[in-house]
C-alpha cells in the first residue's frame, strides 16, 4: 500500500512512543554541564520529549496533551514551557529550533494531512506546503535553510526536501527507490538522511546531500543500514549504522577525511548518535550491559560519557549546543 510507503514514518514512530509507553511517564530533560546533571523540564499535560536545543538555550519538542493529541512547544529558562499551537486541528510537533528561535516541525490540518512548518513567536505557524502529496514534515532546521521529507503526487513516493524562504521546497535526490528522508541540514544548506537502495524499501543507508550537487551515499559500519541523524558546519555527520547484518547498530560519525567511524557504546549492544554540535560534540543513547539505556555524550570514537536518566531506567539525548547543554528525554522513577 502506498501509505505504507510514504514518509510519514515519523507519526507512525509518535504513535508507537505513545501507546508502548502508556504506564511509563517519561519527561523532557535539559543536561548541565557545570552541574553535571539533568534537569526535569516538566510536561504541559502528559509525557514530554526534548529534541533540540540553540545557543540561547531554547528547546523545542513536544508534548502529549490530556487528550493524548502530539503538542509542540518551546522552553527558555525564562519562560518555561509553552505551546506554540497548530495549523488550525489538534497535533503539532517542533522538531528544530534555530539561534534565532525559529522552529519547524510538522502539523495536522483540517483535511487529515500534515504538513512542514516553521514557526516563529512573531508570526505564528507559516505552512511550507509539499512537494504534490498531501504530507510533509520538517525534521531539521538552520538559520537558512529547512529539510524534511515530503509525499509526491499520489502520495507513494517520499522525498527528501531542501526549503529556503527563496526557492520554496524542492526535492532532493534517492539511493535507488525513488524514497529518501531529510533528519538535518546546516546552514550551507547540505542536507543529510537516509534512503533506501532499492523498490523494497530496504535496506536504508545513510546520505548527504550539498547544494547542487548529486546525493552521497555514506555506507554503513558493514552491516545493511544506517541513518544519518545530525550535521554540523564543518560537515561533521553523525547516525547510526548496522555492524552485522541488520543489527546490533552502533553511533557513527562521519567525515569527508575519515569516513565512518564507529563511536562504540557503553558496554551494552547498541547505540545511536542524533546531534552534533560545532565543537564535534556528539549526543545520542547506549545500551549498558545490564539492559538499560542511557544518554551519553561523545567526544570522540569509544570516548563515552554516560549522562544517565532522570531516575528510570531508559534516556536519550536529542540535541546538544555549542555550549555542552544538551535535550532529550528520561522515563522517570
Amino acid at each position: 500500500m502506498a501509505v505504507s510507503r510514504r514518509v510519514w514514518i515519523l507519526a507512525v514512530l509518535l504513535i508507537a512512543i505513545a501507546s508502548s509507553t502508556e504506564a511509563q511517564t517519561i519527561h523532557a530533560f535539559i543536561w548541565l554541564p557545570k552541574l553535571q546533571k539533568m534537569k526535569d523540564l516538566g510536561s504541559l499535560g502528559g509525557n514530554s520529549y526534548a529534541l533540540s536545543i540553540n545557543n540561547a538555550n531554547q528547546v523545542s519538542g513536544y508534548y502529549l496533551d490530556f487528550l493524548g493529541n502530539v503538542r509542540g512547544f518551546v522552553w527558555s529558562p525564562n519562560t518555561g514551557m509553552r505551546d506554540i499551537g497548530t495549523l488550525g486541528v489538534s497535533s503539532s510537533y517542533a522538531a528544530s529550533i534555530t539561534a534565532r528561535g525559529r522552529v519547524a516541525g510538522w502539523a495536522t490540518r483540517a483535511s487529515g494531512s500534515t504538513h512542514a512548518f516553521v514557526w516563529t513567536q512573531a508570526t505564528g505557524m507559516k505552512d511550507l506546503g509539499t512537494l504534490g502529496g498531501s504530507f510533509s514534515g520538517a525534521n531539521g532546521i538552520s538559520d537558512g535553510a529547512v529539510t524534511g521529507s515530503s509525499t509526491l503526487s499520489g502520495d507513494g513516493v517520499s522525498k527528501a526536501f531542501l526549503w529556503t524562504p527563496k526557492t520554496g521546497m524542492q526535492g532532493l535526490g534517492d539511493l535507488g527507490s525513488g524514497n529518501s528522508y531529510g533528519y538535518a541540514v546546516n546552514s550551507a544548506g547540505t542536507v543529510v538522511g537516509a534512503s533506501p537502495l532499492n523498490s523494497l524499501l530496504t535496506p536504508n543507508h545513510a546520505f548527504l546531500q550539498r547544494v547542487g550537487e548529486p546525493i552521497m551515499d555514506l555506507g554503513t559500519l558493514g552491516g545493511d543500514d544506517s541513518t544519518a541523524l545530525g550535521i554540523n558546519g564543518t560537515e561533521q555527520v553523525v547516525g547510526w549504522a548496522s555492524i552485522s547484518g541488520s543489527s546490533p547498530s552502533h553511533g557513527f560519525l562521519w567525515t569527508q577525511a575519515s569516513g565512518m567511524e564507529d563511536l562504540g557504546t557503553l558496554g551494552g549492544q547498541n547505540s545511536a548518535a542524533q546531534a552534533i554540535n560545532i565543537n564535534g560534540q556528539v549526543v545520542g543513547f547506549s545500551d549498558l550491559s545490564n539492559g538499560q539505556t542511557h544518554a551519553v555524550l561523545w567526544t570522540g570514537p569509544n570516548q563515552i560519557k554516560d549522562l544517565g536518566t532522570l531516575g528510570g531506567t531508559y534516556a536519550t539525548a536529542k540535541g546538544v549546543n555549542d555550549s555542552g547543554f544538551v535535550v532529550g528525554w528520561s522515563y522517570l522513577p
